[in-house]
């Protein structure tokens, strides 16, 4: 060794030893990575801390998709703390893997996901949304759930509603989804459950360890699962001590223990239900959440860039706390990872140090609470500010009991997902990279080997207790949308108009088609101006424009195109041919708009001939029509009801005005 640099490295040794010394198992299972990137030239940089137990590290990468990390990359020595890759390119989605002291005791995994300006494109597909209807009567909540709707289609996605009861069989329930999964399998990936909807119990599990707990455990991914066999005839567990748990054949619980094929949907449940310790009604909290995460989707419920770990379980080797540790590295970075009280530092009332993102959160636990973090009460009396949340405890993973501690957090604060995170494993790197949470939780429900599930090994995987509380469509970070979002059609050319946001630095245009589920990106790289032409409009019928703020996140991972919610506006199109087009040197000007009663239009400009009219509503049915003889015509609207409709000038071509009637 050169002696000039033994005092540095007696340094990192006293330091690494220190570091060691304050480890939790939960730290030394993870290694806790983060990336830099740059562009020019293209360039991904994985980091590490120094660890004094390290005598190699194997760095793998796949495609996002793979489900095999192929062979090894590189081999690192001890010293070593980050690896360069630069066979990279520029917009494409990368997830590395690096394992210290791989087969030796001291074992540990790291993964992230990265990339270098990495494009957004958000045709998510078809999201379902089942909702219990005990409310539905209320103008208000169901003004809520399409405020919800609304959410998801501004985010592309393009959702389908059903309504169910919390006495129906989950076998009528699951007959419904299945029926709109098989409309379009290929696009339908995303389920949400709203309420009390009826819950599937499946298995003979304890994956808490608790021998008076094995039975059948609640699990959404009965619903989640469009091809997989669940059986009720071979299970016979009388004894559980909670009669829940009870699982027979015949009795309307499932056999299976383990997820028994891919799943095709991820699911997040919106439940409520059963919670006395908030003096809150069930429908109350609903919307109280509803509401949240609309603000949340908006940009107006902003949090720090931070996670906290409150680790109780500091004694058990199996270490649960690698689900905070190993997470939280790539979604915020290691420094701004804080090790505190889970209610103190993430209460508005009493925190010291902000707010946080993320939280995780493990010890000894009861159906309510899990000791040295809380209780339901508890988060019934506080509002913490942590968006996303994990906990582990016993008992709690069975989340369908009065005031479960599981479901507790989405009644309060800012909260809006959990999970039961320990045994096994969530993996959730790739939302540092702009993915919804329901695509992470899909990914770790169905892993078997591919990502790290436990020290117990394969019998922690795939289990039926995995279910993720809150709205799974939900990404990290959301920009405020633009508004006055305007369109003027003229022949088959769409010119758009529209307000800017707060501080975005471009735009993506997507367009979609009335009878269609797929949400088309029209732009490459985004626009910076606030208009945008449409010159290949080309279909007949309804068509529906979005545009959606766009801003470079740079995270602890990677860099990508970050995206709002969208302003929405829509037109009528018509591809027909031959039709002599209008006369551009005509102007109309149509009033008033909303309407009543009566529309006028009038003309200006050379009129050598009748110009005809068409009033079309969203489903492209003409509902009026006639000539402009001269400068001026009124259209009664009376009898027509209230809705939006499409005024077309000129026979089947030339100029459209969206018109409102009230």
């Amino acid at each position: 060794m050169n002696l000039k640099k033994l005092p540095l490295f007696l340094l990192l040794v006293f330091l690494s030893l220190n570091v060691l010394n304050a480890q939790t198992y939960g730290e030394s299972l993870s290694v806790q990575l983060q990336a830099a990137v740059q562009s020019s030239p293209p360039q991904i940089i994985l980091s590490w801390p120094f660890d004094i137990n390290a005598t190699t590290y194997q760095v793998f990468r796949k495609s996002k998709t793979a489900s095999n990390w192929g062979a090894i990359r590189s081999t690192l020595t001890a010293s070593d703390t980050q690896y360069i890759d630069n066979l990279v390119g520029i917009d494409s989605f990368y997830q590395y893997k690096v394992v210290m002291n791989p087969g030796a005791a001291s074992i540990k995994y790291g993964y992230l996901s990265s990339g270098i300006d990495v494009r957004a494109n958000s045709s998510h597909g078809i999201a379902i949304l089942v909702v219990e209807d005990s409310f539905i009567t209320n103008p208000v909540f169901e003004n809520a759930i399409q405020q919800l709707s609304l959410d998801l289609e501004l985010d592309g996605w393009f959702p389908k509603l059903s309504y169910v009861h919390r006495t129906d069989a989950v076998t009528d329930v699951k007959v419904k989804i299945t029926n709109l999964y098989n409309e379009d399998p290929i696009s339908t990936k995303l389920l949400v459950l709203l309420g009390n909807v009826p819950v599937p119990y499946s298995g003979n599990i304890n994956p808490d360890g608790h021998t008076d707990h094995q039975g059948a455990w609640p699990t959404d991914n009965y619903y989640a699962d469009m091809d997989g066999d669940w059986t009720d005839a071979s299970v016979n567990n009388s004894t559980a001590s909670n009669p829940r748990n009870i699982n027979i054949p015949g009795d309307g619980k499932f056999d299976q223990s383990n997820i028994p094929t891919d799943l095709e949907l991820a699911t997040g449940r919106i439940d409520l239900s059963d919670m006395p310790d908030f003096s809150l009604s069930e429908e109350s909290l609903l919307l109280k959440y509803m509401e949240k995460l609309h603000r949340f989707k908006t940009a107006n419920l902003i949090v720090s860039e931070k996670a906290l770990v409150d680790d109780e379980f500091t004694g058990y080797a199996e270490g649960f706390s690698q689900n905070g540790y190993r997470n939280f590295s790539t979604l915020v970075g290691r420094n701004n990872i804080v090790k505190d009280d889970y209610f103190t530092q993430t209460s508005y009332a009493t925190s010291t140090s902000g707010a946080y993102k993320w939280s995780f959160g493990c010890g000894g636990g009861w159906y309510s609470g899990a000791s040295g973090i809380g209780a339901t009460s508890n988060f019934a009396a506080d509002s913490l500010s942590a968006v996303f949340t994990m906990l582990f405890g016993s008992y709690f993973g069975d989340w369908n009991y009065t005031n479960a501690f599981l479901r507790a957090p989405l009644a309060q604060g800012n909260t809006l997902t959990n999970c039961w995170a320990g045994r096994p494993n969530w993996h959730f790197y790739d939302m540092a990279m702009g993915e919804h949470i329901g695509y992470s939780g899909l990914l770790s429900q169905n892993n078997s080997s591919t990502y790290f599930g436990s020290t117990l090994g394969g019998g922690m995987s795939r289990l039926v207790s995995m279910n993720l509380m809150g709205e799974p469509s939900l990404r990290e970070e959301y920009l405020t949308a633009p508004t006055n979002l305007h369109i003027s059609t003229l022949v088959k050319v769409s010119t758009l108009s529209w307000q800017a946001g707060a501080g975005e630095t471009g735009y993506n245009i997507y367009r979609r088609l009335s009878g269609t589920t797929e949400f088309v990106k029209l732009n490459t790289a985004p626009v910076t101006d606030t208009t945008y032409t449409d010159n290949s409009l080309t279909a007949t019928g309804i068509v529906y424009y979005y545009v959606k703020a766009v801003e470079k996140r740079t995270t602890a991972s990677g860099a990508y195109d970050n995206e709002s919610l969208a302003a929405r506006d829509s037109t009528l199109s018509y591809s027909n041919v031959g039709i002599a087009e209008i006369n551009q040197s005509i102007t109309f000007n149509v009033y008033p708009n909303p309407v009543t009663e009566k529309l006028h239009i009038s003309c200006i400009g050379q009129i050598e001939e009748s110009i005809h009219y068409q009033l079309f509503n969203t489903l492209g049915i003409s509902v009026v029509e006639g000539e402009i003889k001269g400068t001026a015509t009124t259209i009664p609207m009376m009898k027509l009801n209230a809705g939006i409709y499409f005024l077309q000038l000129s026979h089947n071509d030339g100029k459209v005005f969206k018109i409102i009637k009230q």
